[in-house]
């Protein structure tokens, strides 16, 4: 066990120093080995030991992936994920009340639906007029899920 213990670290090291020593130059840390613990830790230092001691932070105990995954540790989350998330919680919830509202054009729904979908308040307007003339095709039938809503109001607030 420790025998393939040790390899995996020998072969975790090389892949390490080697992309490291790909990555020269005059660049830190940071940015060169990306958001995570490492980049976090040493930040701003340049050379080959502090990109070596970055890339090994980085790497353990899967930090960077999920500091990509939940926008921690200095790494931004995918927005459109997180509005998608957010999205499909509120209109689980408020299925009824938002097509009234999306049907109508205007309601309390539709605004917390741009809120949460961060539209600037100048598209707004638009946003309620375009998803007034797709309601057919948000709300195929009556038998539609919120996730397919989501996906149309998705699909239309990147038109505006």
């Amino acid at each position: 066990m420790k025998k393939i213990a040790f390899i995996v670290l020998i072969c975790f090291m090389t892949v390490g120093f080697a992309s490291v020593c790909m990555a020269q130059g005059g660049h830190t840390v940071r940015e060169d080995c990306g958001c995570g613990l490492g980049g976090m830790a040493i930040g701003d230092k340049t050379g080959l030991v502090w990109k070596l001691v970055g890339t090994f932070l980085n790497g353990i105990s899967g930090n960077q992936t999920f500091a990509m995954s939940s926008g921690t540790l200095d790494c931004g989350q995918v927005q459109s994920l997180a509005m998608n998330e957010q999205l499909n919680i509120y209109v689980a919830d408020n299925m009824d009340s938002l097509a009234v509202d999306i049907a109508q054009g205007e309601g309390e729904s539709l605004d917390a639906l741009a809120e949460i979908a961060q539209v600037p308040e100048t598209k707004r307007p638009m946003l309620n007029s375009k998803l007034q003339q797709n309601f057919d095709r948000i709300y195929i039938d009556s038998e539609v899920t919120n996730e397919t809503v989501v996906t149309e109001i998705a699909q239309i607030i990147q038109t505006i």
